[in-house]
């Protein structure tokens, strides 16, 4: 087992972050390298920080931001403190300063850890947890294996032990605040990095009212990792249909042929826009040979977008028109829509192997 941090990201403190100290102090095993961010705290809370420095001068590190940046730059910060004046260290266990994580199940991950997974504590959401936590973290855990494929069952813990190796890789990313924990779970197959789940105790003191979570804020800054994919298909979508109705009042009919020929041109110049967006903003520039593979899985998507929105348009009714027409395109292409996102996530731009 190799060498361990232990770092503690604070806004506005009280006496739980000194209980939590006083707990670390009494473990060996992690008890000699502890770093405190203090993450622009108000003037009213700095004697918990004092009454630490003064107890503990020899075994605790307090860093300071002057103004808040948020969790996520805190956590930078002690990261990149640890590779500096720690370069012993093989991992960095990041630690609540609310007293939500119970040091029992800090040895638990300490146990688990091998030097080069990132080890999670996954909390477990019974009824009796306050509702906007198990909400939201419930419906972020879904979201995030639809959209990603990862299937972890608490991506908002804020107990792990991150590798050393992990550290140079995190300091790349913009993020500073919740959303840069979560960045670091989906980024982290890309770096060589597994992901071990550990299951712990779910601590709620005060239902939860020392979290600084902003849940309206933070909660977009985490969904925006989902609204990328999101909005490329708006845009993409929206033009499709409106050069499909187009192209479909030109010709003057709504034949077979004329919805085929409605929907090859409109998906010629919307499919273009896709890929675009996809491939530098959805994607990140992954996968190989990715415009061959993604216009294969076009021309399939158009053929099957327009015997579909035929099919649908005629089974409504046999006197078909433009808008019925339209409206049977926008069923079919939302069918289409989940599965061509599937297909790309998967094959088109399937990450490279690290």
């Amino acid at each position: 087992m190799g060498e361990f941090g232990v770092l503690i990201p604070a806004l506005n403190p009280d006496e739980k972050l000194g209980r939590l100290i006083d707990e670390l102090i009494r473990e060996p095993i992690l008890n000699e390298n502890i770093i405190i961010v203090d993450d622009g705290s108000s003037p009213e809370h700095q004697h918990y920080f004092n009454d630490i420095r003064a107890r503990y001068a020899d075994e605790v590190v307090v860093l300071k931001h002057e103004q808040n940046q948020g969790k996520g730059a805190a956590l930078k910060y002690g990261l990149s403190y640890f590779r500096e004046w720690y370069p012993q260290i093989e991992g960095v266990i990041t630690l609540d300063a609310d007293g939500q994580h119970a040091i029992s199940d800090v040895l638990k991950l300490t146990k688990a850890f091998n030097g080069k997974d990132l080890v999670i504590g996954s909390r477990q959401f019974s009824k009796d947890i306050p509702f906007r936590s198990r909400f939201g973290n419930v419906l972020t855990n879904k979201l995030t294996h639809f959209f990603t494929g990862l299937d972890i069952s608490d991506t908002q813990t804020g107990l792990r032990i991150v590798p050393s190796i992990y550290e140079p890789v995190l300091q790349t990313f913009p993020e500073n605040h919740f959303e840069f924990e979560f960045k670091m779970l989906l980024k982290a197959k890309d770096s060589g990095i597994e992901i071990k789940e550990v299951p712990i105790q779910t601590i709620y003191i005060d239902d939860n009212a020392s979290s600084h979570f902003r849940v309206i804020a933070d909660s977009i800054s985490i969904y925006a990792q989902f609204m990328k994919f999101i909005f490329s298909g708006i845009v993409s979508f929206l033009l499709d249909i409106s050069l499909f109705a187009i192209f479909l009042q030109l010709m003057g009919t709504e034949s077979l042929s004329s919805v085929m020929w409605a929907t090859i041109a409109a998906r010629l110049i919307s499919g273009v826009v896709n890929y675009g967006l996809n491939r530098q903003v959805v994607f990140e520039k992954q996968g190989d040979n990715t415009l061959m593979k993604y216009c294969i899985l076009m021309v399939v998507q158009m053929v099957c977008s327009g015997a579909l929105t035929y099919l649908i348009a005629h089974t409504i009714s046999q006197s078909g028109n433009v808008a019925l027409a339209t409206g049977a395109k926008l069923i079919g292409d939302g069918i289409l829509c989940l599965l061509s996102f599937q297909v790309q996530k998967h094959v088109v731009f399937k990450r490279r192997s690290a």
